[in-house]
C-alpha cells in the first residue's frame, strides 16, 4: 500500500505531502489546480520519463518520494524480480521507500531504501507496486502477458498445475534440445577429439606413471650422483664407532655401561643410568651393523644412474604435458572418452526423452487450451456484468484465444476484444482510442479478477471522463467495491465518485509572494462537504451543501 507521497519543486507544487489510506482515496480540485501535476509526480516516481520542464522555475531539482507499507514476504518476492542482484543491497526494513530526483538539466537519480538504482529498475519495481490507469496510459492491462495472466487467474487448480508442469517441462526439453544440437554439431571435431583422447590415455597408461615412482627415483638419483661422498661419510662414521686398532665409541659406551652395572650393586641409584647406557650400547652396535651393510651395498653404478635419469625424463615429460596431477588428468580423459564413445547411445536416449517430453507438452497444451476457453467464458461473463454496472451495457467484451507459436505458457495468446456499441466493429483493447471508456473497461477487468493483488495500488486517472449522473454514481460504487479488496486512488472531478471514497484529498492553487503555488491537503467533515458542494455546482450554498450531505450519506462518507 502507498501510505505517503511527498513532492517538492514539481512545476507549481513547491512542497506537498499526501498521506493515503487503505481503500478508495479520491483526489479532487478545480480544473488547473494541479491534479495532473500530482499524477505526473506519481508517474515520475514509478520510473516515467523525466524532463527538465517538471522542475519548478528557480529550483535546482524536483524531488518525489513514496513510502510503501508492505508485508515482508511481498517485499522478498518483488525486490529480486525487479532489481535482480541489486536487491541484495536493499534492506527491506518495514517496507519500501522510493525516491527520485530530477535536476534542472533533466538528469535524474533513483533510489530504493537509500540504494541508488537505474531508472529501468525503478520502473520494474513500480510496475509491481502500482497499476496506473489513465486516458493515455493503459499499458499494464493492454500488455499481452498481463492479459494472459489475468485470464489464467480464472483457471481451475488442476489446469494451473498443468500450466506449471508445462512451463517446467518446456525448459527441460529446451535444455535437452540444445544438448542434442551440440552433440550433432560436433561432427568431425568429435572424431578428432576421440583420436586425441585415445592417444593421451594410451600414452599415460602405457607409461605406468605414478607419483610414488617419481619420488623414489629422485631419491635414487641423488644417491647415485653422490656415491663417493656417501662412501666417505659412512666409512668415517664406522671408523669413529669401531676403529680397526680397537677402542671407539662402541667399546667406550659398552665399558661405561659395565662399570655402572657393577657399581649399581653397591648403590641402587646408579641402576637407571646403567640401564640407559646399556641401551645406548646396543643401539650403537645396531647402527654400526647397518652402516657396514650400507657400505657393502653402496658402489658407483653409472649405468644405473643413466637408466634412472632416462626414466625420470620420461615421467617429467608426462607432467609437463598433462600437469603435475597426471593420474587426475587420466581419470578426466577416460571419462570424456567414455562419453564421446557413447555419444551415439546418448543421442538416442536424448531423442527418446525429447520425444516423450514433446508428447507430454502436446497433452498439457491441449488441456490448457480447453481450460482457457472455459476461463475466457467465465471472465467475459464477469466483465460483462461489471460493464452493465458501469452503464456500459452496450459494450461487448470477450477474451479471444489466438493460436501462436508454442511456448512454456501454452499454444495460444489472449486478446481482449471490445465492441463499443451495437453495430460497430470489434476492436482489441490495445487499439481502443476512447480513454475514458477504456479506463472504465479496465475497472471492469480489475473487478472481475478473483483476487486482485492486495499489495498493488490501483490508480485511476480521469476514469470519469465524459460521464455524469447515473453513470458517475455507478463508477463510484464500483471503485469503492475495488477499494474494499485493495488500495485505490482516483483522480476525479465528479462528486458522485469522490463521495464514495474513504479518504478525500483536495488540490488547490493560490498565489504566495507573487508566485502561483499548488497545495495538497486532506479534507474531512465539514471541509469535505464544502468541497463536494463546490464540485456539484461550482459554488457553495445551502442547496449544494444539502446535496453534498445526501451524497455522503449515500456513499457512506
Amino acid at each position: 500500500m502507498l501510505s505517503e507521497i511527498s513532492v517538492r519543486n514539481v512545476a507549481l507544487i513547491e512542497s506537498a505531502t499526501l498521506r493515503l489510506s487503505p481503500g478508495l482515496n479520491a483526489v479532487t480540485g478545480e480544473t488547473g489546480a494541479g491534479k495532473t501535476l500530482l499524477a505526473t509526480a506519481l508517474q515520475l516516481l514509478l520510473g516515467g520519463r523525466a524532463r527538465s520542464e517538471v522542475v519548478r522555475s528557480g529550483a535546482e531539482r524536483a524531488v518525489m518520494e513514496g513510502i510503501f507499507e508492505l508485508p515482508e514476504e511481498v517485499v522478498a518476492r518483488i525486490l529480486p524480480a525487479a532489481l535482480g542482484d541489486l536487491a541484495e543491497e536493499v534492506d527491506p526494513g518495514d517496507g519500501l521507500v522510493l525516491r527520485r530526483t530530477v535536476a534542472a538539466d533533466g538528469r535524474s537519480r533513483c533510489y530504493v531504501n537509500g540504494v541508488s538504482v537505474g531508472v529501468r529498475a525503478l520502473a520494474a519495481l513500480g510496475e509491481r507496486l502500482v497499476s496506473y490507469h489513465g486516458q493515455r496510459e493503459q499499458a499494464r492491462l493492454t500488455d499481452p502477458a498481463e492479459q494472459l495472466a489475468l485470464l489464467d487467474s480464472f483457471l481451475e487448480p488442476g489446469a494451473l498445475r498443468a500450466l506449471e508442469e508445462r512451463a517446467e517441462l518446456w525448459r527441460s526439453v529446451e535444455r535437452m534440445r540444445r544438448e542434442l544440437e551440440e552433440i550433432r554439431a560436433s561432427g568431425e571435431a568429435r572424431l578428432r577429439e576421440l583420436d586425441f583422447l585415445r592417444y593421451q590415455v594410451q600414452e599415460i597408461e602405457s607409461s605406468g606413471y605414478s607419483r610414488e615412482e617419481v619420488e623414489r627415483l629422485l631419491g635414487e638419483r641423488e644417491r647415485l650422483r653422490n656415491v663417493t661422498g656417501l662412501l666417505e661419510a659412512a666409512a668415517a662414521a664406522v671408523s669413529a664407532l669401531a676403529p680397526e686398532e680397537g677402542g671407539g665409541a662402541v667399546d667406550a659406551v659398552s665399558a661405561a655401561a659395565g662399570e655402572l652395572e657393577r657399581a649399581s650393586r653397591m648403590d641402587a641409584a646408579l641402576g637407571p643410568l646403567a640401564e640407559r647406557l646399556g641401551g645406548a650400547s646396543a643401539e650403537l652396535e645396531d647402527v654400526l651393523y647397518e652402516l657396514r651393510a650400507y657400505l657393502d651395498e653402496l658402489e658407483a653404478d653409472p649405468e644405473r644412474l643413466e637408466a634412472v635419469e632416462g626414466r625420470l625424463a620420461e615421467l617429467r615429460e608426462l607432467e609437463r604435458k598433462y600437469g603435475e596431477d597426471v593420474p587426475g588428468y587420466l581419470r578426466e580423459a577416460r571419462e570424456r572418452l567414455r562419453r564421446l564413445e557413447n555419444a551415439d547411445e546418448e543421442t538416442a536416449q536424448l531423442e527418446e526423452r525429447i520425444a516423450r517430453g514433446e508428447r507430454r507438452l502436446e497433452e498439457l497444451g491441449a488441456r490448457i487450451t480447453e481450460a482457457r476457453r472455459e476461463a475466457a467464458r467465465r471472465l467475459a461473463e464477469r466483465v460483462q456484468e461489471n460493464l452493465e454496472g458501469l452503464n456500459l451495457g452496450g459494450t461487448l467484451f470477450r477474451a479471444e484465444l489466438i493460436p501462436s507459436e508454442p511456448g512454456p505458457s501454452g499454444n495460444e495468446r489472449v486478446e481482449f476484444v471490445i465492441r463499443p456499441n451495437p453495430g460497430e466493429p470489434e476492436l482489441p483493447v490495445r487499439r481502443y482510442a476512447s480513454g475514458g471508456e477504456l479506463s472504465r473497461i479496465m475497472l471492469a477487468l480489475r473487478l472481475a479478477q478473483r483476487e486482485p493483488d492486495p499489495s498493488v495500488t490501483y490508480i485511476f486517472d480521469e476514469v470519469d471522463a465524459g460521464i455524469g449522473g447515473e453513470t458517475a454514481t455507478a463508477v463510484g460504487a464500483r471503485l469503492r467495491e475495488l477499494g474494499e479488496r485493495c488500495q485505490v486512488i482516483t483522480i476525479t472531478h465528479l462528486p458522485q465518485i469522490a463521495s464514495e471514497a474513504s479518504s478525500h484529498v483536495v488540490v488547490s492553487k493560490e498565489e504566495v509572494s507573487g508566485r502561483t503555488v499548488t497545495r495538497v491537503r486532506r479534507v474531512e467533515g465539514e471541509e469535505r462537504r464544502r468541497e463536494l458542494a463546490r464540485m456539484l455546482s461550482g459554488r457553495v450554498d445551502e442547496a449544494s451543501l444539502a446535496h453534498a450531505s445526501n451524497l455522503l450519506v449515500g456513499g457512506g462518507g
